[in-house]
């Protein structure tokens, strides 16, 4: 509740082993409140507050934030604002490649056609605008618009950001970090890239689905990170073939340029690499 707004709400029903370790009990004691992205575009100013009802509803008591209730509310406010507020992403770090820095993020509702933007952050640099609105095959699968990628290749970056460690928020400020990498160092100039191994991929932290891979055996996380891994690379290698069509595209139109246009066959020859 933000004054009298009811922002979010949600059952009472998710495992907490350390809740149930320190009260000596068994159940489901945790919960987990998204934030809406279709909430009216304004600024709440007064502090957030979370109520806990009985099943009845004759019983409410407001939570106290643990441990450090001014930082807590400080950074609901933040979230609650209306540029961040139902936004969820993730930051994979490098690519595999180590050319390119990548994720994706959407906020929760967002209409076709309408992607957010994330900021990437570098200390003592301006932050540069991301648009999450590249293709992401699988996330449809989970629910997720597909359209919601974001990249950018290391040498579209000002030299300045050479060697620098850099996060991706979804506000300019940079207070909302993404989940997912965190910070990474980007490689000094004329340095190779050595890609750091990004974490496992989750449509949105702190999700049940997070929870089950969390608490899941180590041999099945250890399959769920090859899985991921195996992803990365294909998408790399997905980027790399794009790349290549897009070179040879501009050679065939330069060489129609010319010499004139081809033959049916000799276009095709020249395609499989028989004819120059």
């Amino acid at each position: 509740m933000v004054g009298p707004n009811l922002l979010a709400q949600a059952l009472i029903n998710q495992p907490r082993q350390d809740a149930c370790q320190r009260l000596g009990i068994q159940g489901a004691f945790g919960f987990q409140l998204e934030i809406c992205g279709d909430l009216p575009a304004v600024a709440f100013a007064e502090a957030p507050r979370v109520l806990a009802l009985s099943v009845d509803g004759g019983t409410s008591v407001e939570l106290a934030y643990q441990p450090q209730p001014a930082s807590t509310v400080e950074r609901l406010q933040q979230v609650l604002a209306p540029e961040v507020r139902g936004a969820v992403g993730h930051f994979d770090g490098l690519s595999p490649e180590g050319d390119a820095l990548h994720g994706w993020a959407y906020r929760r509702g967002q209409r076709s056609g309408q992607p957010i933007e994330v900021w990437l952050h570098a200390a003592g640099q301006p932050p540069v605008k991301l648009r999450c609105d590249r293709y992401r095959p699988g996330m449809a699968d989970q629910g997720y618009p597909e359209q919601c990628g974001f990249e950018i290749e290391l040498h579209q970056l000002p030299p300045a950001w050479a060697g620098q460690e850099v996060q991706v928020c979804f506000d300019a400020g940079g207070k909302i970090l993404l989940p997912g990498a965190g910070v990474v160092r980007l490689p000094g100039a004329g340095l190779g890239v050595i890609p750091s191994p990004a974490p496992l991929m989750h449509p949105a932290s702190g999700s049940p689905y997070a929870a089950q891979v969390a608490n899941a055996p180590g041999e099945l996380q250890q399959s769920w990170q090859a899985l991921e891994q195996f992803r990365q690379f294909l998408d790399g290698l997905e980027a790399q073939v794009c790349r290549a069509e897009e070179f040879q595209q501009l050679r065939g139109r330069q060489a129609l340029e010319t010499s004139g246009p081809l033959r049916k066959r000799d276009r095709l020859l020249r395609l499989l690499g028989l004819r120059s």
